[in-house]
């Protein structure tokens, strides 16, 4: 459905959801599980937005889009921290085929981040310094011994850090897995269901918010804000204000080839992340910003995709003669202090939220640390600091 004009199924909830991406339903799974009463809404479809139009790619080692160009000394313990939660991340998608009982799609290839200057090498060992303090396990590898590990790659390069541990899943089924067994377990889910505003009543018995939507009122006990690249407007709605910017990015298919390399390949200094599928298919994307949204879509633009396979060609150039066949645009979620905004807002008791910028690889850790939170919020660990939704003020 991607109409916004469907009915609510229900008038109230101790939990509402807001956002059927990845963190919403992988929440929604969590908390229908320990038998909490759960209400997601979507004002399109399950899994249609950054969730569902992202390449899939597992982040264990740090990467350019959680670098702030100050250099990793002055970032130290944020990326130490983010390294380490990649890591716990990394052992929960081991097992998240088994737990959901589905096929995700996962596969580890390994994977190499590499650097063309010698300033993008000396970021390489320092942020492998890091890895190494986190417990990924990851090595720099330069002149010969790179050109005989991975021939494919361009041979002006420095040097190259390989993760054996990074892959990746298909992001077609995750969320609606999540979504799936979150119903199995008795949450309600909504779609084509858009929140209009959210007005406060902390002293009402019969809930904390009155939830506006395109399908009727709708009261809840808890709101949570798993609305990625549009989390800044919920957020409004309540009167705190959130460090987020959103990009529309593209990601590129090709045709088949047969078996070039096995590793997902990214680039330390320049967006890109390039995979080759079990079926042969070349995915290019990493992050090549699109023009304005419009309709709440992001356009394709052929200068942007254009400059996505430039980069490729630099890294991979045998692929020069592999055909595009297909290419869309999806959206990712920043913050500006690269901290995700995870828990519940003090300035606004009752209201949650879980957005990520590396949402596909942390999402399913997050929100399950998340829903342990609201559960049993004195004996759950806490979020740090600078996760916090009230970091910002009006």
């Amino acid at each position: 459905m991607t109409g916004y004009d469907a009915t609510l199924p229900r008038s109230e909830a101790d939990v509402v959801i807001v956002g059927g991406g990845i963190a919403g339903c992988a929440l929604a799974y969590h908390l229908a599980m320990a038998g909490t009463d759960v209400l997601l809404l979507e004002r399109g479809s399950i899994n249609r937005e950054a969730s569902g139009t992202n390449a899939g790619s597992f982040h264990l080692q740090l990467a350019i889009h959680q670098l702030s160009g100050k250099g990793t000394a002055a970032d130290h313990d944020r990326l130490l921290a983010d390294a380490r939660l990649s890591l716990e991340a990394d052992r929960l998608w081991d097992k998240l085929s088994g737990e959901l009982d589905g096929d995700l799609g996962v596969h580890r290839t390994g994977g190499w981040m590499v650097a063309e200057t010698e300033d993008q090498l000396r970021t390489l060992y320092e942020k492998h310094e890091l890895e190494e303090q986190a417990g990924i396990e990851t090595e720099v590898v330069t002149g010969a011994a790179l050109r005989s590990r991975a021939p494919y790659l361009a041979g002006n390069l420095l040097g190259a850090t390989y993760c054996p541990a990074e892959g990746h899943a298909n992001p077609l089924v995750v969320a609606p897995l999540y979504a799936k067994r979150a119903q199995e377990a008795g949450a309600t889910i909504a779609t084509g269901v858009e929140v209009t505003g959210i007005d406060r009543q902390p002293d009402s018995a019969g809930g904390r918010f009155v939830i506006r939507t395109s399908g009727g009122d709708l009261r809840a006990h808890r709101v949570v804000n798993c609305a990625g690249a549009w989390s800044g407007r919920l957020a409004d709605m309540v009167g705190l204000r959130f460090p987020v910017r959103s990009e529309g990015l593209h990601v590129n298919v090709s045709e088949r080839r047969p078996r070039m390399f096995e590793p997902m390949i990214q680039h330390i200094g320049r967006r890109l992340t390039l995979k080759q599928t079990e079926v042969g298919t070349f995915i290019i994307g990493g992050g090549w910003p699109t023009g304005t949204s419009t309709h709440r879509r992001y356009p394709t633009l052929w200068s942007s995709a254009a400059g996505n396979l430039a980069v490729a060609l630099d890294v991979v150039p045998t692929l020069a003669d592999v055909r595009i066949v297909r290419t869309w645009s999806g959206v990712i979620v920043f913050t500006d202090d690269f901290s995700p905004i995870v828990g519940e807002s003090e300035q606004v008791p009752g209201f949650f939220a879980c957005v990520a910028s590396t949402g596909f690889t942390f999402s399913p850790l997050l929100a399950r640390q998340l829903a342990e939170r609201m559960l049993d919020p004195a004996t759950a660990s806490g979020f740090p600091q600078r996760y916090s939704l009230d970091r910002v003020s009006h």
